[in-house]
């Protein structure tokens, strides 16, 4: 019974700590600006996001891990993300981007990629929508091209759970 017990709290414990949540809820003592930011989810393979919200205006952060590949985005590329409704969602870069490379250790093995990180300014309506609806397809546009995932029912649900936190 205490085996049992132990292995439901523990299952509680490990869900949590992978749930959408605000990680970020302060006043800046220099600025006054409000910031808020959430922790980051999987939209699809190699891609993440948070949003952060500075005095009432969000910004969905995402990330994208292109592997051994170095990405670049120019100042307003779309982020399109097509909603179960069909509807689509563009976004655009609020910077230039180039992928970052990233390198750590776990344990004894290395871990290398190249990482492009990019800012969308979400205005009012779309927000509504997208946390109304669930997200099916993303496309993300580089120098390059574009890269387009679907993004899983799991996915899209921590998703919608994300833009409602804010």
């Amino acid at each position: 019974m205490k085996k049992i017990i132990l292995f439901a709290l523990l299952a509680i414990a490990q869900s949590s700590s992978f749930g959408q949540k605000i990680v970020k809820n302060e006043v800046d003592a220099f600025t006054g600006s409000k910031i808020k930011e959430t922790s980051y989810v999987t939209i699809s393979d190699g891609f993440t996001c948070s949003i952060r919200v500075v005095n009432d205006t969000p910004v969905l952060m995402a990330g994208f891990n292109g592997g051994r590949k170095i990405h670049t985005m120019d100042k307003g590329e779309r982020f399109m993300l097509k909603l179960e409704n069909d509807s689509i969602v563009e976004l655009y870069n609020m910077e230039t981007s180039t992928s970052e490379y990233v390198d750590f250790s776990v344990g004894r093995t290395n871990i290398s990629y190249f990482l492009l990180k990019t800012k969308y300014l979400l205005q009012e309506e779309q927000l509504i929508n997208l946390k109304a609806n669930k997200i099916s397809v993303v496309r993300f546009y580089t120098t390059d091209g574009y890269i387009e995932r679907k993004v899983s029912k799991e996915n899209s649900g921590k998703l919608l759970k994300l833009f409602n936190l804010i």
